[in-house]
């Protein structure tokens, strides 16, 4: 029993000094980073524009006809900012699935939310845009 268990500690250090040198060799010191933008799809600048007025962050509201709670949850996460930051909404009627798309100063949509959303994530996202 005594040899079972020292076997396992001896196999168990050898596995975590093996996986130290491969993620030194293999990883390249690289490190893993938050990305900046939170939706639940994103795009890179420039991939998608919106018609909205330029120069200041915009949220396009794709609201469907029963989301009844959809645009309480985004005036949470809209008043929560400065007055400086809080964006320009715009507002459109669907008939499918409601979506809110933030849009940079530059009108490019950068990332997109369905309801229900956590509006923190909104509200972090609008804030990163705005800078």
């Amino acid at each position: 029993m005594r040899r079972a268990v020292g076997a396992l500690a001896v196999a168990a250090a050898l596995g975590a000094i093996g996986a130290a040198v491969a993620h030194a060799v293999v990883g390249g010191g690289a490190t893993l980073a938050l990305p900046e933008l939170h939706g639940q799809v994103t795009w890179k600048k420039g991939a998608r524009h919106a018609r909205v007025p330029a120069g200041r962050t915009a949220v396009l509201v794709l609201l469907a006809p029963g989301c009844t709670g959809c645009l309480a949850e985004l005036r949470y996460a809209i008043h929560r900012l400065p007055a400086s930051m809080r964006p320009t909404v715009v507002q459109h009627a669907v008939k499918r699935d409601s979506l809110v798309l933030l849009v940079d100063r530059r009108g490019d949509v950068r990332t997109g939310y369905s309801f229900p959303f956590a509006p923190a994530f909104v509200e972090g996202d609008l804030r990163t845009l705005a800078r």
